[in-house]
């Protein structure tokens, strides 16, 4: 009898998720940012090499510690098998995404001191909201009711700091 040649079906699905598209999809947006600063050569934000190095070294710290907390709260191997609201999960539903997009992706923006870099780092987030639906829909699948209240009260990227319209504190 053989053991059978790579990963179950959906695994990598299961472990990376959205990511590779959201990845893709945001380098192929840098690259249209790039595109149209380097077509409409808008001035640079003048900000200084030490401030924006600064900004990037903070943006990455906490972009590394959101992963690195994110992982510490939920293994890869048990990713898509648990719902996780502990750890990084009971403030956002997707902390691994929320730490490029709210962390990594601005700060490198304000390092390259263009404006189309910061008006890219903003497009990222309805792009992204898009890109997680499917993989909400496939978590809603799986975990049904528990999912919705988990969903009802944690934001996507960002914390929800207030509840929604019709919602007691």
């Amino acid at each position: 009898m053989s053991d059978p040649v790579g990963p179950e079906p959906g695994t990598l699905r299961r472990i990376f998720g959205s990511g590779p598209a959201g990845a893709a999809a945001s380098v192929a947006l840098l690259l249209a940012a790039a595109w149209l600063q380097a077509r409409m050569q808008w001035p640079a934000m003048g900000l200084s090499h030490g401030l924006r190095l600064g900004v990037l070294a903070l943006g990455t710290l906490a972009a590394v510690a959101t992963i690195a907390w994110s992982v510490r709260s939920l293994p890869v191997e048990t990713r898509g098998r648990q719902l996780c609201t502990r750890g990084p999960f009971a403030w956002v539903r997707h902390p691994l995404y929320a730490a490029f997009l709210v962390f990594f992706c601005p700060a490198f923006a304000v390092y390259l001191d263009q404006p189309a870099y910061l008006a890219w780092a903003v497009a990222l987030h309805p792009l992204w909201h898009g890109i997680i639906r499917g993989e909400e829909r496939l978590m809603e699948e799986r975990f049904g009711g528990e999912w919705r209240r988990y969903a009802a009260r944690t934001g996507r990227f960002v914390p929800r700091w207030l509840p929604r319209a019709g919602e007691t504190a």
